[in-house]
């Protein structure tokens, strides 16, 4: 009971944090030399906290001054470190240029996969119906052989497959089989060239040695030295 009203009064807090509006963000809480601290800072930095600090910080003026105290002490050694240029360090800023590009290509990665669901939605998915019981019945005679294999060798009756999510499955499948022929009719009308030369030397450096050193030999190798070293073993007897 104890957890469930802390969990309730931690949300009304959050709320109360978070739901004031963006004019109240921009105010100052404090100013640290040429630096400042903004509401929104504040708030950004209440995130990581658990719901019972979050609460008390919220409630308890003192809890909310510490708090506001541990970001100003940060600012401090921010702006020492600053001072000192180890802003600048080439180390640092080949660590941050990495990061930035990272997460450049992670927003880049993010946009296109909302943009390709947002069309596949657009016009296909929206179209897909769920297969019929004749449908699925259909796919299971079909493929008997697969769903035998995926089961581990067990036959499966039509009724215990659907138990596992056949239906869902075949629904998936008809959802593929919509995309590859929307994305071959695109590719129809599309001026596609592939460098073949380029996709060799990539082969070229994906595949890397498994091991390094001597080559593991194969079993027939194997089983020879074997015998050689039961024969070096009799002859010392």
């Amino acid at each position: 009971m104890m957890k469930k009203l802390i969990a309730v009064a931690a949300m009304a807090v959050i709320v109360a944090l978070t739901g004031c509006s963006k004019g109240s963000d921009s105010a100052v809480l404090a100013k640290v030399n040429n630096g400042k601290i903004t509401a929104a800072d504040f708030k950004k930095q209440l995130d990581d906290l658990q719901p019972q600090m979050l609460q008390a910080v919220a409630i308890d003026a003192k809890a909310r001054k510490e708090f506001l105290e541990d970001l100003i002490g940060i600012e401090l050694v921010l702006q020492e470190a600053r001072r000192q240029g180890l802003d600048k360090d080439p180390e640092l800023k080949k660590k941050q240029d990495a990061m930035r590009k990272e997460m450049e290509q992670r927003i880049q990665d993010a946009m296109k996969n909302d943009l390709f669901n947002a069309l596949l939605k657009k016009e296909l998915m929206e179209k897909i119906k769920e297969p019929t019981d004749a449908e699925v019945k259909a796919y299971y005679e079909e493929h008997k052989a697969d769903i035998k294999k995926a089961a581990g060798g067990k036959d499966l009756t039509l009724k215990q497959a659907e138990a596992q999510g056949l239906k869902r499955y075949v629904f998936q499948m008809k959802q593929r089989d919509a995309y590859l022929e929307y994305s071959k009719s695109l590719k129809a009308k599309a001026k596609v060239t592939v460098d073949d030369k380029a996709l060799d030397a990539l082969a070229a450096e994906l595949v890397k040695p498994t091991t390094t050193g001597t080559l593991p030999m194969p079993p027939a190798a194997k089983d020879e030295k074997k015998k050689e070293e039961k024969k070096a073993e009799a002859a010392t007897k």
